[in-house]
């Protein structure tokens, strides 16, 4: 599901751990639980899922920007920031919004292993292309294509740096398509800019 970028693992583990028919949804009140309220899965990711619920957002809901979102599962970047930041607290000292909100049902060991597992995601592109090599970086990317088209393309991680370790998320969008070169090489410009305004000495 991490290091395989594998949507049929979500659906395993949902339909397995949580409830084979509503798990989706548990999720999303999981999420609006820690806070996240433009975070949700309305369904199961295999193709022909049922729609389980129709999610009204504040993001979504917006009238001044339209990126199109998917019915079956949305978020967006602070929300995810803010998850992996709750992540890394928990991970770091044991205490974070997992714990508050969920007293009892995460460690700190958990929350570090779900960590190394975002480590194992080695995609040599996007948010760790603006990285110096070595630097360990747990993230998930994706990207959402239409007839082959792609529309979106997001990378969001933790970045552990020598001067600080920090939270970057990033999600582009385009109507019509964006194409993969000049899309990532931003995606990486833009990695490199935040890893350098906290790691190198201003001039």
């Amino acid at each position: 599901m991490i290091a395989k970028s594998g949507n049929e693992a979500a659906d395993w583990l949902m339909d397995r751990v949580i409830d084979d028919t509503f798990g989706p949804l548990e999720v999303s009140e999981d999420m609006f639980t820690l806070g996240l309220e433009n975070t949700f899965l309305a369904g199961y990711f295999a193709l022909g899922s049922p729609i389980l619920y129709l999610y009204e957002t504040p993001a979504n809901q917006r009238e001044d920007i339209n990126t199109d979102p998917d019915i079956y599962n949305q978020t967006t970047a602070s929300d995810i920031g803010m998850l992996l930041e709750d992540l890394f607290q928990c991970a770091q000292n044991g205490g974070s919004a997992l714990t508050a909100v969920f007293p009892g049902q995460f460690t700190q060991t958990e929350c570090q292993d779900m960590i190394t597992l975002l480590i194992q995601n080695r995609l040599p592109s996007l948010l760790t292309a603006g990285v110096p090599e070595g630097t360990p970086i747990a993230h998930k990317h994706g990207w959402v294509t239409n007839n082959g088209v792609i529309n979106t393309i997001g990378d969001a991680g933790i970045i552990y740096s020598p001067v600080a370790n920090y939270v970057l998320v990033v999600f582009l969008h385009h109507p019509d398509q964006l194409v993969w070169e000049p899309a990532s090489i931003l995606i990486a410009d833009l990695s490199r800019a935040v890893y350098n305004f906290y790691n190198l000495p201003a001039e």
